[in-house]
């Protein structure tokens, strides 16, 4: 194949993929920068507005409201600084029940994928690339399903951060943390916080 035929192939594909990751990150009422380098196509990075925080924000604060957690402080969520793009991995056997959540997380840029298995959940992981996983702790078919999830993760050598989203986390903690969690956590201000933060060290702010 002619040189620059493969160059101009190559660069449509650049364009492609950029074009792709901004439809994808952009929301209604923000706007997404993305930016590559050709050493790494696939590493882009999302110039966050205060709109973008501000709907995550109203999504939390909904979601705080549907979970009865009424001393939610009515700011300080996440920033408005560049950050890198990054895929989460959410198992919960009832993902249906974290829609606003969800919703805060892809308004800062944060791709969610969700399963309702540790068999799916491990699945994806082997075929994909996470930057964080979140799960719940109790499921309808595995009392202990987020504890399971957390020592296959440890054995198949995974060093992801992972997430616990569970009621009365305070008196889980300790324990799940000794197994392998990176934070265990009940309110949704939390989870979206810890998330953002865990992710900004992994994947890295953009200067």
């Amino acid at each position: 194949m002619d040189a620059t035929v493969a160059l101009f192939i190559l660069g449509c594909a650049v364009v492609a993929l950029i074009a792709v990751l901004l439809l994808r990150s952009q929301n209604r009422d923000g706007r997404a920068e993305a930016s590559f380098t050709f050493g790494d196509l696939f590493s882009a990075s999302v110039a966050l507005e205060p709109r973008n925080t501000a709907s995550a924000e109203q999504a939390v604060q909904e979601a705080a409201h549907l979970k009865g957690d009424s001393d939610a402080p009515a700011a300080g969520l996440a920033t408005t600084a560049p950050t890198r793009l990054a895929r989460v991995l959410w198992v919960d056997d009832n993902p249906d029940g974290n829609l606003y959540e969800t919703v805060a997380l892809e308004r800062i840029g944060r791709f969610v994928t969700k399963a309702t298995s540790n068999e799916a959940a491990m699945h994806y992981l082997g075929e994909l690339d996470f930057d964080l996983v979140i799960t719940d702790l109790g499921r309808a078919s595995e009392a202990e399903g987020g504890a399971d999830l957390i020592r296959r993760l440890q054995a198949s050598g995974q060093s992801l951060p992972i997430v616990v989203y569970t009621v009365d986390a305070a008196s889980r903690r300790a324990a799940l943390v000794a197994q392998g969690a990176t934070a265990v956590v009940d309110r949704p201000r939390d989870l979206v916080n810890v998330v953002d933060e865990q992710l900004r060290r992994r994947v890295g702010s953009v200067g």
